[in-house]
Formats: structure tokens, C-alpha cells, sequence
């Protein structure tokens, strides 16, 4: 683990994932993928965004069919971060048609195991080379029953839970902690200039 992305790969399972599975996930398949986020064994990745979405997480195209002891999965993913890394994948998928246009429902979250036959991972490279995100593409990719999350068509209340765990975990301000040090340490340089010192004194407050 001591490179960096498979510690961002695991992070995204304890903050996320592992308490979406302890609230949403079937009662037999919790007990046995929390324990081992616990230990460190699991890393999970989240398919949420798709190419031509941008912020309607509604109009996914990404479709789940019901088949003999589960799911069929057909579609794409995009920023999907240290997909390359995880050993599981959370969907966000069309299940069924919209009722009556309502595209907020008929939504399902399902669980894919990596690797798994009918799922492409490709990297998305920053301008550095490195690889954080990835596109996912799902081609006929069988999921099988029992790795639903939540209630099938009922997507949408597991995935705004998840965002709501995503936007407002501590990581969110620590991850900016070392620009506060740095600028603290400039303003006691600069200690003649009170503007700085009442700036650092309102984001430290």
C-alpha cells in the first residue's frame, strides 16, 4: 500500500461503501465484504457518472435486464476513480423503464465483482501520465442475484445516500489542511501584515 491509489481505492470502501453495504446490502452479503473493508482485503470503485450525463445522474443509460438468476449489464461508466485498483463495483443502472417519465425511478444499484467477464476498465490518464480515473464498459456482464443494493428499482434513494456520505466526510476540508499550514506559516513570516493575520484567523476559526 505504499502507493498512493490502491490508500484512495481503499478509502472509497470505508467511507463509503462499507457503510452503504451495512445499511442498503442484502443481510447475508454484508457479513462478509464489511469485515474484510475492516481488514483491508477489499477495495471498491463507484460507476455513477456516464459519457454525454454531465450532472443528470437521473438519465443513466446504462441498463440492468433481468435475466435467470440475475442481471445483464450493458453500458459505460466514466470517472470512475481506482477502478484499476478495486475488487468491487457499485452501478448505478437503468432497471427498468420510466414510470409515466418519472426518470428517478426504475433505477438500481448492483454490485459487480472485478475482474469479471464482459467488463472493460480503461484508464483515463492525467496530464502527468498517472491514472486515477477510468472509464468502465459493461458488455452483457452478468451480475447475479443477491448483489442488489437496496431494493431493485429503488436506485435512487441508495444513491443520493451515497453522495450525501461523499460530500460530507472530513476529507472534504482535510484534504486542504497543508494550504492552511503553508499559508500560516507565510502569514508568521510576514507578521507586519494584518490582512493575512485576520484571513488565517477566519479559516482557522
Amino acid at each position: 500500500l505504499c502507493a498512493g491509489a490502491p490508500v484512495g481505492a481503499h478509502w472509497v470502501a470505508e467511507r463509503q461503501s462499507g457503510p452503504q453495504l451495512m445499511r442498503f446490502a442484502p443481510t447475508t452479503l454484508a457479513p462478509k465484504i464489511v469485515p474484510r473493508i475492516a481488514r483491508g482485503e477489499v477495495f471498491f470503485c463507484i460507476g455513477m457518472s456516464e459519457p454525454d450525463s454531465g450532472s443528470d445522474l437521473a438519465s443513466v443509460r446504462t441498463r440492468a435486464e433481468r435475466v435467470d438468476g440475475g442481471w445483464r449489464l450493458t453500458g459505460t461508466k466514466i470517472w470512475s476513480s481506482h477502478a484499476h485498483h478495486a475488487d468491487q463495483l457499485i452501478v448505478l443502472c437503468r432497471s427498468s423503464d420510466m414510470d409515466g417519465g418519472k426518470k428517478h425511478e426504475g433505477l438500481s444499484m448492483l454490485i459487480v465483482s472485478l475482474p469479471c467477464a464482459g467488463v472493460a476498465v480503461r484508464p483515463i490518464r492525467l496530464l502527468t501520465g498517472k491514472q486515477h480515473f477510468s472509464e468502465v464498459i459493461f458488455e452483457d456482464a452478468f451480475v447475479p442475484d443477491g448483489m442488489v443494493l437496496g431494493e431493485a428499482g429503488a436506485g435512487w434513494r441508495v444513491i443520493t445516500s451515497d453522495l450525501a456520505i461523499e460530500r460530507s466526510g472530513p476529507e472534504r476540508f482535510m484534504s486542504s489542511f497543508p494550504l492552511l499550514l503553508e499559508m500560516v506559516s507565510r502569514a508568521q513570516r510576514n507578521e507586519h501584515d494584518e490582512r493575512a493575520r485576520l484571513a488565517v484567523g477566519q479559516l482557522v476559526a
